[in-house]
């Protein structure tokens, strides 16, 4: 670096004059402040930001919320009227004397072509049968059905606390026509507490004009209960398809019906 750049280095900058301070201000008052300062408030102190909880009977604060605990509306097998009593097993022509504990195993392993699901209440089950395999003196078991959120207290393992409900049908001949009838039978909690269901049957295709053209809705029928398709259709215990609407419904024997299981 040469002596004339060191000795222009050195030099101080000329300090600004009243006109150029004068400018600057102008310009200060000018500037828009960001919209987002106009709508700001205050920050909280530490102490107005907590919640107050009792917790063990001493008054603590939390920077969160502690919610009170809500009740669940879950009963214990034991404070329930639910029927224990042995009862035949209802698929098929099985008749093993069976318990409400051991039903859903007894399925699973001694009937494995019955499909076994879990659902809760609200959700739907669709099950594709074909009603013209079955035999007309037993009634068939389709579907085992394992409904949590009902019961405590109730079996072990994977079947625990888990009523179980089986889908069943048989065909029954009224005045020369065969019908086809399809119940749910499972525990029994007593007259008025017994479990709601929805049963719906239709085509088995995506382009039909209406979700389900047959349905049926009221109480399962007890294990404990007959599951004489005859008997269930007389006392209207059950969803009823006529074999000429069965036969539009399986597009005369070329598809499976579609039924549709909902519980509440």
């Amino acid at each position: 670096m040469s002596r004339n750049e060191i000795k222009k280095s050195k030099i101080p900058k000329p300090c600004p004059t009243e006109q150029e301070l004068g400018r600057e201000e102008e310009l200060l008052d000018e500037t828009i402040p960001p919209s987002e300062l106009f709508h700001c408030t205050s920050s909280l102190l530490a102490s107005e930001s907590l919640y107050t909880a009792t917790i063990d009977g001493q008054e603590c604060q939390l920077p969160f919320e502690v919610l009170p605990e809500v009740s669940s509306s879950v009963v214990n097998l034991e404070d329930t009227a639910i029927s224990r009593q042995p009862f035949p097993c209802p698929a098929g022509g099985c008749r093993q004397p069976c318990c409400l504990f051991m039903f859903a195993t007894h399925v699973a392993f001694d009937h494995q072509e019955v499909l076994v699901d879990t659902l809760w209440p609200g959700e739907t089950n669709t099950v594709l049968i074909d009603p013209y395999t079955e035999p007309t003196d037993q009634p068939r078991c389709h579907r085992l059905l394992l409904l949590s959120g009902k019961i405590r207290g109730l079996g072990d393992g994977k079947h625990r606390d888990k009523l179980p409900f089986a889908l069943m049908s048989s065909k029954c001949s009224l005045h020369g026509s065969d019908r086809l009838v399809l119940w749910i039978t499972g525990p029994d909690a007593g007259d008025g507490h017994r479990q709601q269901y929805t049963l719906e049957a239709g085509k088995n295709e995506s382009s039909r004009l209406v979700m389900y053209a047959v349905a049926f809705s009221g109480e399962i029928v007890p294990l404990h209960g007959s599951q004489d398709a005859a008997e269930l259709h007389r006392s209207g215990a059950g969803l009823v398809v006529p074999e000429q609407q069965l036969d539009f419904l399986t597009d005369s024997r070329t598809k499976l019906l579609e039924v549709c299981v909902h519980f509440y």
